[in-house]
C-alpha cells in the first residue's frame, strides 16, 4: 500500500513538473514572438530552439529506415506438443496402445518461416530483425529492399 501511495505521488509530480515546463516554454515562445525578450534572451532561446530542432532531427533519423537487406532466413516445423499428448490420450482411450501412439504421433504441426533482416536508419546505425514472414513487420520491412 505504502509503495502505491508513494509511487502515485511520484508520478504526480513528474506529471506536474511537465505541466508547469511546457506553460513555461509556452510563455517564452509568446514573449520571443511579441518581441517582449531582452537581446541577451532572445539569443539564449534561440540557441534553445536550435537545440531543440537538431534534436528532433537526430532522433527522426534514429528512426527512419534508409535500406533493409535480407541477410538469412528459416523455415521449421515442430509437433505441437500440446496437440500430440490429448490426440495421444484420446487414441490411448479409444484403441490401447496402438491408439496411443498412433494419436500422439498425428499430433498437428507448427510450421514457422522467418527471414532475418539486416535494417540501416538515416543516422549510420544498424540493427539485425528476426520477424515472421506472415507478420505486418515483415510487409512494411520489404518495402525498404534494394532491387
Amino acid at each position: 500500500m505504502e509503495f502505491f501511495v508513494l509511487f502515485l505521488i511520484v508520478t504526480i509530480a513528474i506529471i506536474s513538473m511537465s505541466i508547469y515546463q511546457k506553460k513555461k516554454e509556452h510563455e517564452e515562445m509568446i514573449r520571443y514572438e511579441n518581441g517582449d525578450m531582452s537581446e541577451e534572451e532572445r539569443k539564449e532561446f534561440e540557441i534553445k530552439l536550435k537545440a531543440r530542432e537538431e534534436l528532433k532531427e537526430k532522433i527522426r533519423k534514429s528512426q527512419t529506415i534508409s535500406k533493409v537487406m535480407i541477410v538469412g532466413g528459416s523455415s521449421d516445423s515442430r509437433k505441437k506438443v500440446g496437440s500430440s499428448i490429448m490426440r495421444g490420450a484420446v487414441g490411448g482411450t479409444l484403441l490401447g496402445p496402438v491408439g496411443l501412439v498412433g494419436g500422439a504421433l498425428s499430433g498437428k504441426n507448427k510450421i514457422t518461416n522467418e527471414t532475418t533482416f539486416l535494417i540501416e536508419y538515416e543516422d549510420g546505425h544498424r540493427e539485425t530483425k528476426i520477424v515472421d514472414n506472415n507478420s505486418s513487420e515483415f510487409e512494411k520491412l520489404c518495402k525498404y529492399l534494394e532491387m
